[in-house]
């Protein structure tokens, strides 16, 4: 919404940020899968740059600590949220999957 700032005037806006967690307006949770996804597919592009460098379980380690810490952190809202908003997140942790695994 186009909203000018003025005194008293209070703008409504199409999505939030709460502690990590990001809201849209009709609480589909799309835009905040969309930026978990994001940033676990940029961290997992990041990874993969260095993976013959790293040990087995270094890489799992590190998976662990950079992308399934994202994936899991307040996945309770995503309880009753419809399967298209989930099947981003599903397909971070398939991602996942075949990097650690090397497929």
């Amino acid at each position: 919404m186009n909203c000018v700032l003025s005194a008293g005037i209070i703008c409504p806006l199409d999505h939030v940020r709460d502690l990590g967690v990001t809201l849209d307006s009709l609480l589909t949770m799309k835009q905040h899968t969309d930026t978990v996804a994001r940033s676990c597919f940029y961290q997992m592009r990041q990874l993969r740059s260095v993976r013959r460098s790293l040990t087995f379980d270094a890489l799992h380690t590190l998976v662990h600590a950079l992308i399934s810490s994202k994936v899991d952190y307040c996945n309770a809202v995503l309880y009753g949220a419809p399967a298209y908003a989930v099947r981003r997140l599903q397909a971070v942790q398939n991602a996942t999957a075949r990097l650690i695994t090397g497929t």
